[in-house]
């Protein structure tokens, strides 16, 4: 097991390479000036002095191949560079903003294994009834829904007309209830679909049948044998989404004002400083393969029969 997580870690590097190239180069190709933009921000006029100062400042007069090379130099030993707008260097100013994203996406998951759970068996235990096509209704409907739509339906009942959950902010646990269900509604109606579809698969297998025959009751069949097999799917689909959260977001985060990693991105877009951007997606980036990694691994101790690969438990 060690070996096999080393090897997947050591798998990162070339990967994360790739994305911090692409990141460097592509943001590029973005209209607009950062040196303008860094004036404007800071209300200096714009001269063609001032612009040739900032950009010797902020390391721009280099062709881009050098100032990549300096950059990823910077990486290796743990600096992404300092932010353009605040000057403060961009691993504090992300690991600032990645603890209120962390805490909402983990928030959006605790809805998301709740309600998910829930729905997808009693869907299952009654499929075909109407328990079954309501549940089937209301995950057709959360996973049609745009999250920037869900979100002001939601604060305009719950925060304008009935005034019982605020508006905006993170300075209180009740911040964090619709920000997190918006992030989460599609999630839920995602994996509702996929554990009620799982659970009905696997009641047909045959080690089910037999697990009946040898004297388990209904409920020792499927707590012992239905929902363990059942919720692999849903594991390693929750692996390839959880990046998908955090970078979801975004959206999130403007309309509730939640001050995360979204709202920095959009900000460092509109102001082109390029060091945040590279770093956010450099972070986005390991977030998606680490949760991979880690779905992979949660299959393997539901099921002790996957092998991750050759010696892979030795």
């Amino acid at each position: 097991m060690i070996r096999y997580l080393c090897r997947q870690l050591l798998g990162l590097l070339p990967l994360l390479f790739l994305v911090s190239a692409a990141a460097f180069f592509l943001i590029r190709l973005l209209p607009g000036d950062p040196a303008t933009a860094y004036l404007n921000s800071i209300n200096a006029p714009l001269t063609e002095e001032s612009l040739k100062e900032v950009r010797e400042e902020l390391g721009l007069d280099e062709p881009v191949p050098v100032q990549y090379g300096k950059w990823l130099k910077q990486v290796l030993k743990g600096d992404l560079g300092y932010s353009y707008q605040t000057k403060r260097p961009v691993r504090e100013e992300l690991g600032t903003d990645l603890a209120y994203t962390a805490v909402l996406a983990l928030a959006a998951l605790a809805w998301v294994f709740v309600l998910s759970a829930l729905f997808g068996i009693l869907s299952a235990f009654f499929a075909g009834r109407l328990p079954d096509r309501l549940i089937r209704g209301l995950t057709f409907l959360g996973s049609a829904m745009p999250k920037f739509w869900l979100g002001f339906l939601l604060v305009l009942l719950f925060s304008l007309r009935w005034r019982i959950l605020p508006v905006q902010g993170a300075g209180e646990f009740k911040c964090l209830i619709l920000p997190s269900f918006t992030l989460a509604c599609s999630y839920i109606a995602t994996y509702t679909k996929l554990l009620r579809n799982s659970i009905l698969e696997i009641w047909n297998k045959p080690y089910v049948a037999y697990a009946r025959v040898r004297g388990f009751s209904r409920r020792q069949a499927v707590f012992r044998h239905v929902i363990p097999n059942a919720l692999l799917p849903v594991f390693t689909t929750l692996g390839l989404h959880f990046g998908g959260i955090l970078s979801g977001a975004v959206i999130v985060e403007n309309v509730f004002s939640w001050p995360g990693l979204g709202r920095m991105c959009v900000s460092a877009v509109a102001a082109r400083n390029y060091p945040m951007i590279q770093g956010y997606i450099l972070l986005m980036a390991a977030v998606f393969v680490i949760a991979n990694l880690l779905s992979d691994v949660a299959c393997a101790v539901l099921n002790p029969k996957l092998r991750l690969g050759p010696g892979a438990w030795k």
